[in-house]
């Protein structure tokens, strides 16, 4: 059997490495991104994590304050010297649920988020209409669905995006073909030089 001329060899080398470095190339980009997805997501459930904390604190923190003020003064406190005496507390208390409130996305399909945007906002209206006390009744509720949105997110986290598993799987058997491919040029053009010396 006569050898493959070398003029053949040379594409088939070039197309084969070619094969290979795409794949790794196409491996090591999705693995970039989905990092910086990980990361981007991560920070999200720090935030949010956050946000929640500081939400739970300035609502508890107004209610103890307006309580307080009612056991000392009773029903004759006005308006004007609550809101003086609570501005920090209600400043903190919009600035964190506006965030959280953009933080959470309403067409999310994850239930745990659901419920969270609903703790939060009956929590709010609530706290509104100066219903403090039942507002703050909530808080187990809104902490309870918190660390369930929060652990699911850390989970999607682990996991991976799946968009980014489904590339990375693609990837990988890319480069494992790549490879079959490569071994199985190398033993054809091998086999008939081996054969050939033994006949010798």
């Amino acid at each position: 059997m006569s050898e493959i001329p070398v003029n053949v060899l040379v594409p088939i080398g070039v197309v084969i490495a070619a094969l290979i470095a795409g794949a790794f190339s196409f491996l090591s980009l999705v693995l970039t991104k989905e990092q910086q997805i990980s990361q981007l997501r991560q920070n999200w459930i720090d935030a949010l994590r956050d946000d929640i904390s500081k939400y739970i604190s300035a609502l508890v923190s107004t209610e103890e304050i307006y309580w307080a003020m009612k056991q000392k003064h009773g029903d004759s406190v006005d308006v004007l010297a609550r809101s003086v005496e609570t501005k920090e507390e209600h400043k903190v208390l919009a600035i964190a649920y506006s965030n959280i409130m953009m933080r959470l996305n309403p067409d999310d399909k994850s239930k745990h988020q659901k419920d969270l945007r609903k703790s939060l906002v009956q929590s709010k209206k609530l706290a509104n209409n100066g219903k403090w006390y039942e507002s703050v009744a909530m808080v187990d509720s809104i902490r309870d669905f918190a660390q369930l949105t929060l652990k699911e997110e850390w989970e999607r986290v682990k996991i991976g995006e799946p968009s980014f598993v489904n590339s990375k799987r693609v990837a990988v058997i890319g480069v494992i073909i790549a490879l079959l491919v490569a071994g199985l040029v190398i033993y054809s053009i091998s086999a008939p030089s081996e054969l050939h010396t033994i006949k010798n």
